[in-house]
């Protein structure tokens, strides 16, 4: 009986001692947290797309995790891929330059994978930004000044994205709708009389900048420009003058502008219908250079009462037009 005791009690410590040198079971369970492939997080990925059809990617975003800050650029099809992204509810953010930067939220279980779609808006972006001034002077009621400001407004969603959305021109305080002349072409002309003091020279050394709002409310902007000059002085005509009667072809005179900046001339003629008052444009010419302050008319005119108009226009498009004078044709 002592022998077959001896016996159990041998082979219980040798199996105990085989139980204490015998190696751990693998831990290769990403889930164990005895595993080196251990992770309490899981992955995201996805793309970053355009707002229009066909849904480009956006490429070059930065596409970061606010939770560990960990961040990546987008490949050029818009993908993006966190391996290891912690779990719980976390917070993306998208940004570009020329993109509204935009935040996603997603609800990430250990060991999930999910997969998304975000699509970015691009800002409207402007560009060929200019102001022009005009004076048009007048025996009645005198001198109008006014300045025109036209922009070229695009987007890379397509322009239905702000067709029919804001654009605007702003100077200080004040902003002013811009109209859309044609195909992405904005303008709006300001009159001195929308302006404090109605004084035109009130714009003088102060930024002027057009901000557009696109359909999803993203918001592009131009660099600040400015009025670069209101001409005062202008060109004088001298015949003919006070209904003065003429040949058909009438030679026109007038005394140059006192400037010492380039500047070309424009000229135009415009029949009066006596009987209604009906003024209308019969002829106008732009870019004249004539230092001698003469011009032939190149056409022949018909019976009837005429002015004409000379503007002198400078470099950077500012205009200052002279009062009408009077002629007659028999």
């Amino acid at each position: 009986m002592r022998s077959l005791i001896g016996v159990v009690l041998l082979v219980c410590g040798l199996s105990l001692i085989q139980a204490g040198c015998a190696p751990d079971a693998p831990h290769d369970n990403p889930l164990d947290p005895s595993s080196p492939n251990y992770t309490n997080g899981g992955r995201v990925t996805g793309r970053i797309l355009g707002m229009s059809l066909p849904y480009n990617g956006v490429s070059n975003a930065l596409v970061t995790i606010l939770q560990n800050g960990s961040a990546q650029l987008t490949t050029s099809d818009g993908s993006f891929s966190f391996a290891d992204a912690p779990s719980g509810q976390i917070k993306l953010t998208i940004a570009k330059s020329g993109y509204l930067t935009d935040t996603l939220a997603i609800d990430l279980s250990v060991g999930s994978n999910v997969d998304t779609t975000v699509h970015l808006d691009a800002l409207p972006q402007i560009t060929g930004e200019e102001v022009v001034t005009s004076k048009i002077d007048q025996w009645w009621p005198g001198p109008v000044y006014s300045a025109t400001v036209t922009a070229n407004v695009t987007d890379p969603d397509g322009q239905v994205d702000i067709m029919d959305s804001t654009v605007q021109v702003r100077v200080d305080s004040l902003s002013f709708t811009m109209d859309r002349i044609t195909g992405s072409t904005y303008q709006v002309v300001i009159d001195d009389s929308q302006l404090p003091n109605q004084d035109l020279q009130w714009l003088v050394g102060k930024e002027l900048t057009v901000i557009a709002r696109d359909h999803e409310d993203a918001v592009g902007s131009s660099s600040p420009f400015f009025v670069s000059r209101i001409i005062e002085p202008e060109a004088m005509p001298t015949s003919p003058v006070g209904l003065q009667i003429t040949t058909p072809s009438p030679v026109l005179e007038w005394n140059p502008p006192s400037v010492t900046y380039n500047y070309t001339y424009e000229l135009q003629v415009v029949h009066i219908d006596t009987s209604t008052g009906i003024q209308t444009l019969v002829w106008s010419e732009s870019g004249i250079i004539s230092p001698g302050g003469t011009f032939s008319y190149p056409g022949t005119l018909s019976s009837g009462t005429y002015y004409w108009t000379v503007a002198i226009i400078d470099d950077y498009g500012n205009s200052s037009r002279s009062k009408e004078a009077s002629f007659k044709v028999q």
